[in-house]
């Protein structure tokens, strides 16, 4: 239980405090007895009452590498599955035109070879 004793009517400029009993007696007998004039206990929350300060929530575990290379062997790890032909896009203009020159004289070749015009290198 929480008991502030605020300032008489008289004293309207001095500071409040706060007082925490310990025991059950302790606050029995600060309800029952006639305090002075210059303060006046009010009754502010029950003794089994948290404020919102006190009544936070834990903070959780943000993770944890328990187990964790464990599982990733499980099934092995694999290597990232590389394309037959990686693309061009990002390459330099010029290099692109002749690839593409390049490729169709490559392609005229292998068909003369398959059939028989020319000889093979």
């Amino acid at each position: 239980m929480r008991i502030r004793c605020q300032a008489s009517a008289d004293l309207p400029n001095q500071a409040t405090h706060i007082r925490r009993p310990g025991t059950a007696p302790q606050i029995r007998e600060l309800l029952t007895t006639t305090t002075t004039a210059k303060y006046r206990p009010t009754l502010i929350s029950c003794a089994f009452r948290r404020s919102p300060e006190s009544v936070k929530m834990a903070k959780s575990k943000n993770s944890s590498q328990h187990n964790q290379a464990k599982k990733a062997h499980k099934n092995g790890i694999k290597k990232p599955k590389t394309h037959r032909y990686p693309s061009l896009k990002g390459t330099d203009p010029k290099f692109r035109r002749n690839h593409r020159h390049a490729l169709h004289g490559t392609m005229k070749a292998l068909k003369e070879v398959k059939e028989g015009k020319r000889d093979a290198a």
